[in-house]
């Protein structure tokens, strides 16, 4: 049930949006090192800032981690990265 669900990575029936919540809750738990207790005792505005930021930094570790794994990759020579967020803007 959950790996379909991870696999289908849409909430299409109400037990899917019950493992979303558990899965969102798992992460908040394990970003701050607390129990599923303590967040399921969140208010919604805690844990809703709290995910937020979680997933900030599981984003901004991804990202050094592929910065890692380019410079282990070219031998420790200098890599740089291109941000091409701006062509997303629409005022481009």
């Amino acid at each position: 049930m959950i790996e379909d669900f991870l696999r289908r990575k849409t909430i299409t029936t109400p037990a899917d949006l019950e493992l979303s919540l558990e899965m969102q809750a798992y992460i908040v738990a394990k970003h701050y090192s607390v129990s599923i207790k303590e967040v399921q005792e969140m208010t919604p505005q805690q844990f809703y800032q709290s995910f937020t930021w979680a997933m900030v930094a599981r984003r901004e570790e991804e990202k050094a981690n592929k910065r890692n794994n380019q410079s282990a990759k070219s031998g420790g020579r200098e890599t740089v990265s291109l941000d091409y967020d701006f062509l997303n803007r629409e005022d481009f």
